[in-house]
C-alpha cells in the first residue's frame, strides 16, 4: 500500500491520488463495528458461498461415474486394438544421406532407429 506521501510525488491528478488511496483501504471493511478482511473478494455472503460449495461438491460426485465409465470404454477399446503393420514404406532416395558415418555401431543408423541397429 503506497502512502500518502509518496502519491504525492508522484505526478497524478488529485481524484487518481484520491482513488489509489482507496483501493489501498478497501480490502478491509467494517461489519457490525469489527474490522473483517474479505478473503473471497466480497462475492457473496457466506450463505451464498457455503451453497457454491455444496452445488460443486454434487457436480463433482455426479460427474465421477462418468469418468469412470470413459476409462472403462477407453481401456476396453485400447486392448481390443490390432496392432498395424508398420511396413518398410518406400525407399527415397533423399532418405539416409550420410556425409561421415555416426559414432557409434557401424555409422549408418540413426540413434534411436531400432530396428536398424539391431541388424548391425
Amino acid at each position: 500500500v503506497m502512502s500518502s506521501s509518496s502519491i504525492g510525488r508522484l505526478a497524478l491528478r488529485p481524484a487518481m491520488r484520491s482513488a489509489l488511496l482507496r483501493a489501498g483501504l478497501r480490502p478491509t471493511l467494517r461489519r457490525n463495528g469489527v474490522r473483517v478482511r474479505t478473503m473471497v473478494g466480497g462475492h457473496g455472503s457466506p450463505e451464498e458461498i457455503k451453497a457454491g460449495m455444496e452445488w460443486w461438491k454434487k457436480a463433482t460426485m455426479l460427474s465421477i461415474p462418468f469418468v469412470g465409465i470413459a476409462l472403462l470404454a477407453n481401456v476396453y477399446l485400447e486392448a481390443t486394438h490390432h496392432a498395424h503393420d508398420e511396413g518398410e514404406g518406400p525407399v527415397y532416395s533423399f532418405l539416409k544421406i550420410r556425409n561421415k558415418p555416426y559414432p557409434w555401431g557401424k555409422g549408418d543408423c540413426n540413434f534411436f532407429d531400432l530396428k536398424c541397429r539391431r541388424n548391425e
